[in-house]
């Protein structure tokens, strides 16, 4: 019983998380404070209060729409709670309560954010990148692996300079800069499998909508998506 009772509690707080992972994904690309000012409806500014803020509960109370405006509320705020959460507890159970799991955490959430962001304005911010980059080459220094993250960081780096040299429009300067903060994360031999995870679950995906039409072939696709499901897959993986 108290082993459900603590997987209740990481869920609730990872919701909570996921709720903040909501206002960076809003704010980061509009150049806003992430701190100030407090929590508002997009569409009539209304400050909201703390019941409005629940994760999940005030979404599906309110039925997607904003408390004083009615105006709806976008559904990726409640994916985002939910898919934070989901994560958090997918941690909880892969590797326990341990620090040593933590960089995984920290990726993922990063990673959740800059995936919303790139599907939504085709940008990665810097702000989320260096941030990420540094957290990353702290960790490998702690742990004495700078030798695989430099490995991991000349392969990422490669591969996606290869990418770019052959097909300019394929990749742009922002998932450059993901695949490094996944090398130096991952490693050599990880971000390999990050990059085929990632590919296979674009080719699957981007083919057929090619192929029906629904997708030009020189339309911009946002990347990021596609390297964070690969990283997902990667950081559960043995």
């Amino acid at each position: 019983m108290l082993e459900y009772s603590l997987f209740l509690f990481i869920f609730i707080v990872a919701a909570c998380i996921g709720s903040f992972l909501n206002v960076l994904i809003y704010r980061l690309p509009l150049q806003q404070s992430i701190i100030w000012p407090p929590s508002s409806c997009p569409a009539c500014r209304q400050r909201l209060a703390g019941y409005d803020l629940i994760p999940i509960i005030s979404y599906l109370w309110l039925k997607g729409k904003c408390r004083y405006c009615q105006q709806p509320i976008h559904f990726s705020y409640l994916v985002i709670e939910l898919l934070t959460g989901l994560f958090t507890l997918a941690w909880a159970f892969r590797f326990g309560l341990v620090p040593a799991a933590i960089w995984r955490l920290i990726l993922g959430y990063g990673l959740i954010v800059i995936a919303a962001i790139d599907l939504k304005t085709y940008l990665i911010p810097n702000r989320l990148t260096y941030p990420l980059f540094l957290g990353g080459l702290i960790y490998r220094l702690s742990q004495g692996e700078i030798i695989s993250a430099l490995l991991g960081v000349g392969i990422a780096g490669s591969v996606m300079l290869l990418i770019y040299l052959l097909y300019p429009q394929g990749i742009g300067i922002g998932d450059l800069k993901l695949l490094l903060v996944l090398g130096i994360f991952l490693g050599g031999h990880d971000v390999m499998r990050a990059l085929f995870f990632s590919s296979l679950t674009g080719i699957l995906i981007l083919c057929p909508l090619v192929w029906r039409g629904l997708l030009q072939r020189h339309q911009p696709i946002p990347f990021a998506p596609f390297l964070a499901f690969g990283t997902f897959v990667v950081l559960f993986l043995p």
